[in-house]
């Protein structure tokens, strides 16, 4: 199995509940990045709606010019 995020070995791991000394399930690791993979994580994964696109600026960007306002430029 290869890692989706880096293409990695991914490896069979016993994972342990830190909650509780004697639950413990199994998953896979890569052993190239760390990514650790469970049915948990899988199936919340599985249910994640991706975000939509709203025409939202990314942060940093100029707005575009509206009735000639003018944006301040602060020097720190």
């Amino acid at each position: 199995m290869n890692c989706s995020r880096c293409r990695g070995l991914m490896v069979g791991t016993v994972l342990l509940d830190t909650g509780s000394s004697t639950d413990s399930f199994s998953g896979w690791q890569c052993l190239q990045c760390g990514e650790v993979i469970d049915p948990g994580i899988t199936a919340n994964r599985k249910h994640h709606l991706e975000p939509r696109r709203n025409g939202a600026r990314p942060p940093g960007s100029l707005p575009a010019k509206a009735g000639g306002a003018k944006r301040k430029n602060m020097n720190i």
